[in-house]
């Protein structure tokens, strides 16, 4: 009886596994930080760089710009009240502003030299204020000295002067303007890449945290639950609920778990079955064994013996030996019935590794149906030299032998002599009885055997022996290829 497969359909792996799963999730969360780290340092990268320029050019432009402009309105306020009053101490402004306009515009030249657009407003500028000095303050800073000037010159040159300052003005409103707009772009673009560093880092601590909470469903869903149902069904078997099969799904290597824990759920359930097989196999086979020992130690020897008793009696008085014939032949049919119930009962199967003991156990029960005990002798390594099948022939031809013996020679003594050489299995069996009877018709027995041995390439003879009795000699070719060593041990005489 063989255990049938309880074990369901296949479980189907759902999903990656628990490592990829892991994985995945650290990996989010690695790439978040590390994404983050990068742009907030470029937006940090790009804040240090605005205020470099904003340090370094921008705001020094923009005060060089202011410094320009005081400069030429000092110029102007001076040059205006040496014409009106004509005190040297105006013109302390004048001489001072020039000194600081010239200083501004070399170093505007300078910090304006990678901007070709500011560069050429402040060229604009100083051309407008040289164009002042040229043709308005100088010439009247020069005239006042002089002496008083009239009336109708101030107020023309007044105009004049208005008017070239004015143009002065624009040049630097509009120098300044331009400075004030490039610190405007550098301030707007630090606070822009401030604001760009600030969402992304709120933004990876949202999404971190984002990632955080659905890792908790994940997981419980992916790990836990798989986890945990296996453990309670592994549980549930090793209590001994082997029929009930186990089902994993989740993760393709906890399935892989549940699919080793199936299987061996499943063979426990099959040894068991097989453990359970063989109990009632034995039981069953010790029922028959008790059964087929009964009737081969008590039935079959007594008809053995009264089989053998008929011969001998028939061998004494040959007058009643045709009404004992047919009796001896129905005790062997009744005999061979027996033995074919024991062999059926027992299942015993002749083999090159158990004939030595199954050649000793026939002797032994021929010799107590004889009444005698015939000699056994065995030489060589029997089970390497014969195949099972030769085996089966060896002891049919012996149990032949045997019972030829027991049925016609009336010996007193026989032996049996079982050799293995480097060529060939040689089985004699001799006795000192009456030989064989001219007039005795061959029987089928040896004849059978004869032929089966002749199919295995060995022979048969059947001849008298010299000094009284018959010798049966079966030989037959060593048909394993192992060669024997001869070996005192693999010597054995022994008489049953």
């Amino acid at each position: 009886m063989r255990s049938r497969d309880r074990s369901g359909p296949r479980r189907s792996r759902l999903g990656p596994t628990l490592r990829v799963t892991v994985w995945s999730l650290v990996t989010v969360l690695v790439g978040i930080v590390v994404l983050t780290a990068l742009v907030t340092g470029m937006a940090r990268m790009r804040v240090a760089a605005g205020v470099t320029e904003l340090a370094g050019e921008l705001m020094p432009t923009q005060r060089e710009t202011r410094a320009l402009t005081i400069a030429s309105v000092d110029q102007e306020t001076g040059q205006r009240g040496y014409l009106l009053l004509g005190d040297p101490a105006f013109l302390a402004p004048y001489v001072s502003g020039r000194e600081a306009e010239a200083r501004a515009a070399a170093a505007l030249t300078t910090l304006l030299r990678a901007d070709p657009a500011a560069g050429a407003d402040l060229a604009a500028a100083t051309a407008a204020a040289a164009a002042w000095r040229t043709e308005v303050a100088e010439p009247n800073i020069a005239a006042r000295r002089a002496g008083p000037l009239p009336t109708e010159r101030v107020a023309a040159s007044e105009r004049r002067g208005k008017e070239l300052f004015d143009v002065l003005r624009q040049r630097l409103a509009a120098l300044q303007e331009r400075t004030a707009s490039r610190e405007r772009g550098a301030l707007a673009a630090i606070d822009a890449a401030q604001r760009t560093a600030n969402v992304v880092a709120l933004g990876a601590v949202v999404l971190a945290f984002g990632v955080a909470v659905a890792s908790v469903p994940l997981m419980r869903r992916r790990m836990v639950r798989p986890l945990v149902g296996l453990q309670a069904q592994a549980e549930r078997t090793a209590d001994g609920a082997y029929q009930t099969p186990i089902a994993v799904t989740g993760p393709r290597d906890l399935v892989a778990i549940g699919d080793a824990v199936e299987t061996m759920r499943t063979s426990l359930l099959r040894h068991g079955a097989e453990l359970t097989d063989a109990r009632l196999e034995l039981a069953l086979r010790d029922a028959r064994d008790r059964l087929a020992a009964e009737v081969h130690d008590n039935s079959i020897q007594r008809l053995f013996a009264l089989g053998l008793a008929l011969q001998a009696a028939a061998a004494r008085h040959p007058a009643a030996e045709g009404d004992l014939a047919p009796l001896v032949d129905e005790t062997d049919a009744i005999v061979r019935e027996l033995r074919e119930l024991i062999a059926g009962l027992v299942r015993t199967e002749v083999s090159a590794a158990t004939l030595r003991g199954q050649v000793f156990d026939l002797v032994r029960d021929c010799g107590r149906a004889l009444g005698i005990t015939p000699a056994l002798e065995i030489r060589g390594p029997l089970e390497e030299a014969v195949t099972d099948e030769a085996a089966r022939e060896l002891l049919a031809a012996l149990r032949e032998a045997l019972g030829n013996v027991a049925r016609h020679a009336r010996a007193p003594s026989a032996a049996v002599r079982l050799a293995v050489d480097e060529a060939r299995v040689v089985l004699a069996v001799e006795d000192d009885g009456v030989g064989v009877p001219s007039d005795l018709a061959p029987g089928e027995g040896l004849a059978v055997v004869a032929a089966r041995v002749e199919r295995l390439g060995g022979t048969l003879a059947v001849t008298p022996r010299p000094t009284g009795g018959t010798l049966v000699s079966w030989q037959l070719p060593r048909t394993r290829d192992a060669t024997p060593t001869p070996d005192p041990a693999d010597t054995a005489r022994t008489r049953p």
